[in-house]
């Protein structure tokens, strides 16, 4: 939560008449955190993207090597057969005529050559599909091949952009004073009080977002010692043998909407950039009760207890058992 407990303690700097005010830091660490937050969120979707088609990738290469194999196979039976009538082996019905000792060994004859007829038909057919179903794979593994060059390349850049706007913000943190990083629960863990959440799954989760309490943030931290805000509420609903999605604009997706007015311990509640837009959640806390959250919040600050207001952004809340 960018800067979830940020307390107006900057202000601006006097200075001489007429000059421009000095950056409020607390004011530039909460828009700089939200940013932050917004292009963690692509990294961990553009890396999703990325695996998803890297398994659509392995699975077409598996089919297309297993479609290959088959078409081998199936080219050494037709070749056998194409062999075996220059061979002799097959014969047309003149020919069967002008051998046969008599009547019954010319329908034998006739019944041997239908069978290979149709055994050369049925191998030829079965070649030419397993030959378009080797080509299919071909193309899609082509494709998957493609795509997942192309999430790498999106991967790359979004990387690079969060690493550009977390540098930004580590350099924030480190013009706070000793009052402001305080008032920003960095350094310490600030409430250790007690919550239950009802009876079950909500409340198992709760309890293990709860013993994370002094964790450090890490962007893109899964845990179980370093969290970033969905890393945090997905690996505490796992905790309760519940799968999240792992950004927290997917995990508003997840459950039900509930009022505010009627969250439980366990709810998930949810932050965005201000525009009340759902594509812009960027964090995501879970209640504990007492209008409180414990959440991961962003860079230098570690994993608490604090209060649902946030930066302000506040969108809306999803019930997830119950």
């Amino acid at each position: 939560m960018a800067a979830a407990t940020a307390l107006a303690l900057a202000g601006t700097a006097a200075g001489p008449a007429g000059a421009q005010p000095v950056a409020d830091p607390v004011k530039q660490y909460e828009e700089l955190s939200g940013q932050a937050e917004k292009l963690n969120d692509d990294v961990l979707k553009a890396q999703e993207d990325l695996n998803a088609e890297q398994g659509e990738l392995d699975q077409a290469t598996a089919e297309l090597n297993q479609a290959r194999q088959a078409e081998e196979q199936l080219r050494g039976r037709v070749d056998v057969l194409t062999e075996s009538a220059f061979r002799g082996a097959r014969f047309d019905q003149l020919s069967a005529l002008l051998v046969s000792d008599s009547q019954q060994d010319f329908l034998n004859r006739m019944s041997a050559l239908r069978v290979l007829a149709a055994d050369n038909a049925e191998a030829l057919g079965t070649l030419a599909a397993a030959v378009a179903k080797a080509d299919d794979a071909r193309q899609r593994a082509q494709r998957a091949t493609n795509e997942a060059a192309k999430h790498a390349d999106e991967l790359k850049q979004r990387k690079s952009d969060l690493d550009g706007r977390v540098g930004e913000l580590r350099k924030v943190v480190n013009s706070l004073t000793s009052a402001q990083k305080s008032s920003l629960g960095m350094g310490r863990v600030k409430d250790a009080g007690t919550y239950l959440g009802p009876p079950g799954a909500a409340n198992t989760a709760l309890q293990a977002a709860l013993s994370k309490r002094g964790s450090q943030y890490q962007w893109g931290g899964n845990g179980p010692n370093a969290f970033d805000c969905s890393g945090l509420t997905k690996w505490a609903y796992a905790a309760a043998g519940i799968t999240l999605p792992r950004v927290a604009v997917d995990q508003y997706r997840v459950g039900r909407p509930v009022a505010q007015n009627e969250l439980q311990p366990g709810d998930l509640v949810f932050y965005d950039d201000g525009t009340g837009n759902p594509a812009a959640v960027h964090h995501v806390a879970m209640y504990v009760g007492e209008g409180k959250v414990v959440d991961a919040p962003t860079e230098g600050q570690l994993v608490d207890v604090r209060a649902i207001r946030g930066d302000g952004h506040y969108i809306g809340a999803r019930r997830i058992v119950g």
